[in-house]
Order: C-alpha cells, then structure tokens, then sequence
C-alpha cells in the first residue's frame, strides 16, 4: 500500500508529538474514517481495515496490562 504525502506527514506529526503507538493509529484510523473529501471511499476502507489488523492486538495488550496493574495493586 502506497502512503501518500498527506499521510506520510500526518505520521510523522503524530510521531514529533510523541504520543503512544496506539494512540496515534487510533488517530490515525479515526482520521482517516472520517475524511471523505481527501481520501477515495474504496482507499479509506482499505487502509481503516489495515489500520486496525494493528490496533486490535495492541489493545488487547493494553487492556491485559492494565488488567494485570490492578491485580497487583495491594
């Protein structure tokens, strides 16, 4: 999948900002979702799905580990 200049630039925004992984493919997702007048319906689908293949096991990692955070906790 081609990234465009517009995306590319985005990223590397979200990255300067030094926001957590998941964070910044939500934003990313989101962004992307909701932008119907820069990005192709059939591109936009494409790249939300491929988006979250990534986010999904990412938040079940972030939910376990604050699952286990808690348990420890006295």
């Amino acid at each position: 999948m081609d990234i465009t200049p517009q995306e590319e630039n985005m990223i590397k925004a979200l990255r300067e900002a030094a926001l957590p992984p998941l964070f910044v493919l939500i934003r990313i997702r989101n962004d992307i979702s909701n932008d119907t007048e820069n990005v192709e319906e059939s591109r936009r689908d494409d790249v939300v799905k491929t988006l979250e293949k990534y986010i999904g096991p990412l938040w079940e990692d972030y939910h376990e580990g604050k699952n286990s955070q808690a348990k420890e906790r006295p």
